[in-house]
């Protein structure tokens, strides 16, 4: 997976060696969830986690309105999960998780009167900097019983360090449609799903999130 950071970083690179290549900034929205599992627990329920983004974009026209389109972002990863580790007793389970965040997409653009519509897709990749796991609830123990635990921990930290063990390289697809204007403005609301089980082999954490991307290309 580094491989696959070190490429796409190269990407960028590439790209600022032409001319033609517009850059800007941009903001974003992240509306996060997770897709979970654990062994013994069936009964997870989740909810949206709002986070927010921002960060570079560059993009680089190519022939027949196709062009490739990268950032390099700050981006927050939340998510919220309860579920019940002994009948009737619930455990939140609140997590944030930031990264550095580089997509690299290929987009394709409708001219219209003053600005373009745009599709676009491409891979994720992402490098986790810090991140907190924040556990409200009850604990089970080996007898079937449970006792009380109000703590947080490191969500990027070995376990028998004290954290939480998640990776830090997170991959992802993610996909976007939007708005461009012709003075460089742009409107993008996309889908990004995590590809990689940031959990060990007993269990699944997979991202995801739908993002809300407000930003401008300078001429």
């Amino acid at each position: 997976m580094k491989k696959v950071f070190l490429l796409a970083t190269a990407t960028v690179l590439a790209t600022a060696g032409f001319s033609q290549v517009r850059f800007g900034a941009q903001v974003i929205g992240n509306a996060s969830n997770v897709s979970t599992s654990s062994a013994g627990v069936s009964n997870f329920k989740k909810s949206i986690a709002p986070g927010f983004g921002a960060g570079l974009v560059a993009e680089l026209p190519l022939q027949s309105n196709f062009s490739v389109r990268s950032s390099l972002n700050f981006l927050q990863k939340k998510s919220n999960v309860e579920f019940s580790p002994v009948s009737g007793k619930k455990t939140k389970v609140k997590t944030t998780l930031n990264y550095v965040e580089l997509p690299v997409n290929l987009v394709y653009k409708i001219p219209m009167n003053g600005m373009s519509v745009y599709f676009g897709a491409g891979p994720s990749v992402g490098y986790g900097i810090s991140g907190k796991m924040k556990y409200e609830g009850y604990m089970a123990t080996e007898g079937g019983g449970s006792i009380p635990v109000n703590e947080s921990s490191d969500a990027f930290k070995k376990e028998d360090k004290g954290g939480a063990g998640l990776k830090r390289f997170d991959l992802s697809a993610n996909a976007n449609a939007g708005v461009q204007f012709d003075n460089g403005l742009f409107i993008n609301a996309g889908y990004l799903a995590g590809l990689t089980n940031l959990g060990d082999n007993d269990g699944k954490y997979k991202n995801q999130g739908i993002l809300l991307t407000v930003g401008v290309l300078l001429p």
